[in-house]
């Protein structure tokens, strides 16, 4: 983790920064658009500010994406270790989710922090993120490694990756309230695992009830199965990466 710290921020000149700079960009672009331009609704929701509701939404979806991604090339871009040093291969994709989750950690300590200054937080509700954060981490670390392994035999996967991610964005209620889902599409919206997790977020933040067992259903599902097949498939697979690098 320390040699994956120095190695993204290695000649830099502000460091660290970068790692505030792109969802605060994200987060001024998202608010211009969605609360300025097309003025979405935030009725019936627990705070009327947009932007520390969109923040609520951007900080687990940016640690999953962030995570998987990197996770997913994290044997290929270590091939030379691979090849030449015989240690446990799963450190590779460990080292880059939990990365991805200590930059979440840093940015959620400020935004708790903003939100208390603010008088929009809830320090009661905070504890909902004992819940949701371990979840998170087993969908990344089940997702990561599930789709080095896939990356080391098919290169594709970055690619497609990126297709996914792109759409998994607008289905989940990261930008919009589930309120303004047309009843048509709020099963598909309810399947989706990140919707959960998000909710639970902005419960644990703002203050609010826990989303209901059934409702958490798709989340917990998607957890222990990312967890299980990826850890499975890792491990079967792991003797032949030296060979396809």
């Amino acid at each position: 983790m320390r040699r994956d710290f120095r190695a993204r921020y290695a000649g830099s000149l502000f460091g660290f920064v970068w790692s505030f700079a792109l969802p605060l960009w994200q987060l001024l672009l998202f608010t211009f658009v969605f609360s300025g331009v097309l003025r979405v609704s935030l009725t019936g929701e627990r705070t009327q500010n947009f932007a520390l509701y969109l923040f609520c939404g951007l900080l687990p979806y940016m640690a999953l994406n962030e995570g998987v991604n990197r996770a997913a090339t994290a044997v290929t871009d270590n091939a030379p270790l691979v090849k030449k040093l015989r240690f446990p291969l799963a450190l590779l994709v460990v080292t880059v989710v939990t990365t991805a989750f200590l930059h979440e950690a840093v940015a959620l300590t400020v935004f708790v922090v903003v939100l208390i200054v603010l008088g929009e937080g809830s320090l009661s509700s905070l504890p909902l993120l004992a819940i949701a954060i371990p979840l998170q981490l087993c969908l990344t670390l089940g997702l990561g490694l599930l789709l080095a392994t896939l990356h080391v035999f098919v290169r594709d996967t970055v690619q497609a990756l990126a297709l996914l991610f792109s759409a998994l964005f607008y289905f989940t209620p990261i930008v919009y309230p589930l309120s303004m889902v047309p009843e048509r599409f709020l099963a598909w919206i309810a399947l989706n695992p990140l919707t959960p997790l998000v909710a639970m977020y902005r419960s644990a933040l703002l203050g609010g009830d826990a989303p209901s067992i059934r409702a958490l259903t798709p989340l917990l599902l998607a957890s222990a199965t990312a967890l299980v097949v990826g850890v499975t498939v890792f491990h079967k697979c792991s003797s032949a990466f030296a060979d396809e690098l």
